[in-house]
């Protein structure tokens, strides 16, 4: 099979496997094609479904972040352009953010380095023998600990918002248009 022009049933082989989500060096091996060829037949696949991929990125990494990139990319069957691509999709969610929802995270941070200062003076306190615990400050510690609980609520909450928002699932931008 290897060197022969493809026949029709070769391209609808090819097309079902690419289809079904393979990607085009698994089909390539598993066809005994060479990977340009798999690759040939995506193209015109992805411009006869209006998926052609049209904008080509340059970008400069470290050498460092190269090697990472490329042996990360060596344990999958993906090739380095849809490893890109995969990458993209995922930090869009991550890349998401709006402007009140950092002013809001920025926020939470401030909050809690604030009862991380207060959680380290307690903690200097009761190293050198001076803390004495009264009535009230088991409730004062309960307060801060539902605090930063609210806390995290908060920030958690407005990164899953953030996702939701990101996401290219079609059912939840159907549910999305739904709720609307």
């Amino acid at each position: 099979m290897n060197g022969s022009r493809l026949s029709d049933d070769d391209r609808d082989r090819i097309r079902a496997r690419l289809a079904a989500g393979e990607t085009v060096g698994t089909v390539a091996r598993a066809l005994g094609r060479h990977r340009q060829t798999v690759s040939r037949v995506k193209v015109d696949l992805d411009r006869q479904d209006g998926t052609r991929l049209a904008v080509k990125l340059n970008f400069r990494v470290t050498e460092a972040e190269h090697e990472h990139l490329l042996a990360a990319i060596r344990s999958t069957d993906l090739t380095v352009s849809e490893a890109i691509r995969h990458l993209v999709r995922q930090a869009t969610s991550l890349l998401a953010l709006q402007s009140p929802e950092i002013e809001a995270i920025a926020a939470a941070r401030r909050d809690l380095a604030a009862v991380g200062n207060n959680l380290n003076q307690l903690a200097r306190l009761g190293a050198v023998g001076r803390l004495h615990w009264k009535a009230g400050d088991a409730a004062l510690v309960r307060k801060v600990a539902a605090r930063v609980d609210d806390l995290v609520d908060e920030v958690v909450g407005l990164i899953a918002e953030a996702q939701g928002r990101a996401s290219f699932d079609p059912v939840v931008v159907q549910a999305k248009a739904a709720a609307k």
